[in-house]
């Protein structure tokens, strides 16, 4: 492979990036594929063939965008206990027949 075609090579992705903005702005309008694709080649400012240009699309929604770290927050403890030393005993349970049937409903 010459230095030439190695350059051309990777041309359609150094063409995809320079008008990615543009192109998830159209496909947002809705504009098609074939429409955007189009456009790009009249305007001079893609080159490549247009199946190439789909797959650079379908990989390009594959890639999810980087997500910005969590803030960081505190975790707050399920029980909380005055001295953590000290196990808390839980409620105690009631028996069924000691209920109060009336104040459930």
């Amino acid at each position: 492979m010459t230095a030439s075609n190695l350059g051309r090579r990777y041309m359609a992705r150094v063409d995809f990036i320079a008008c990615k903005e543009t192109i998830d702005s159209m496909l947002a309008q809705g504009f098609s594929r074939k429409l955007i694709h189009e456009k790009l080649i009249s305007e001079g400012r893609c080159s490549m063939n247009y199946i190439t240009f789909c797959e650079f699309i379908r990989n390009a929604e594959k890639v999810p965008p980087p997500q910005t770290p969590a803030p960081p927050h505190a975790a707050k403890p399920i029980i909380e206990q005055k001295n953590p030393s000290t196990p808390v005993a839980p409620k105690k349970l009631t028996r069924p027949e000691d209920v109060d049937r009336t104040s459930l409903f």
